[in-house]
């Protein structure tokens, strides 16, 4: 009598096989969850080139004046103020390009969490509220933003923006004006407790511009004494993975971008920082949120 073989599995070879394949996606769906992580983190750094050339561009063709974070009108802030910001400047005036609420364009981070980030007036305690998006231009009101085009000043489209820019940003209130803190600031603004208006920055007040930072993944702008992450009302959006819990894409005054640790990303004066520790963030080759770091924390 002949042997009959039979070409199908037995069941312990299947479970095998389930357990092998099993093993492989554990191993593999981590690592794709990775490469695409880092993949929106490449295109971040790329949207901030493009957006840190267009800085760069503007002061070529504007005699070395800096970009507004926001141009005014000679007031403190408030209903009927529109503020236009940077990144519709850049592209009304052609140096970038983007569409009505886009989320594809160089002002939207990929990695960004869909929510308006600043819908209450401040980004609060929530930790994804810094890594959420503005609509600009837009008006103050009260503890509340609303998104406005300004047509008699070229910006017919409301932009998507999820980028924060390091400006004297003092709205809402009077204060003495200091001119040329950080990399810009909010041109009109005023007339503050000492009588002056905030004028555009000059690119001559940069006294290291390869470490200034000017943009980062965030929104809004202004509150550099709060931050880091865990800090009320920061404004700094640590989407990428990086030491500290994350870490913020920065494009810096010189055009280069990099990716700055939680721990790292250096804080200004004001709250309860330590001026010593502030010193130390901000010094040494160190990325800085001051134009002129020496001048305001000492030699």
């Amino acid at each position: 009598m002949k042997a009959r073989w039979s070409n199908a599995f037995t069941l312990i070879e299947l479970l095998v096989v389930i357990a092998i394949v099993a093993l492989l996606l554990a191993i593999l769906i981590p690592a794709l969850a990775g490469a695409r992580r880092a993949a929106r983190s490449t295109a971040c750094l790329s949207n901030l080139r493009q957006n840190g050339t267009g800085l760069v561009a503007y002061s070529g063709d504007h005699k070395e004046r800096v970009i507004p974070s926001y141009n005014m009108t000679g007031t403190t802030g408030g209903a009927g103020v529109p503020l236009d910001g940077w990144g519709p400047i850049l592209d009304r005036d052609g140096y970038i390009e983007s569409a009505e609420r886009s989320v594809r364009t160089s002002l939207y981070c990929p990695e960004t969490v869909d929510r308006e980030g600043v819908a209450s007036g401040q980004t609060g305690t929530d930790p994804n509220n810094p890594k959420g998006w503005l609509d600009w231009p837009f008006e103050r009101l009260g503890s509340a933003n609303a998104a406005v085009t300004i047509p008699d000043r070229g910006f017919e489209k409301i932009l998507r923006v999820a980028y924060w820019i390091n400006a004297v940003n003092p709205i809402g209130g009077t204060v003495a004006v200091e001119q040329d803190l950080h990399y810009t600031g909010s041109v009109g603004y005023g007339v503050g407790g000492n009588g002056l208006l905030i004028q555009q920055t000059k690119v001559g007040a940069f006294v290291r511009p390869h470490t200034l930072v000017a943009l980062a993944d965030g929104l809004y702008a202004g509150r550099q004494r709060d931050n880091r992450i865990g800090a009320a009302n920061s404004r700094i959006g640590y989407r990428h993975p990086g030491k500290g819990g994350g870490a913020a894409n920065a494009a810096f005054a010189d055009g280069h971008c990099a990716a700055l640790a939680g721990t790292e990303f250096p804080r200004a004066l004001g709250g309860k920082n330590v001026a010593s520790d502030v010193r130390e963030e901000n010094f040494y080759g160190r990325p800085t949120v001051y134009a002129n770091p020496e001048r305001v924390l000492g030699p």
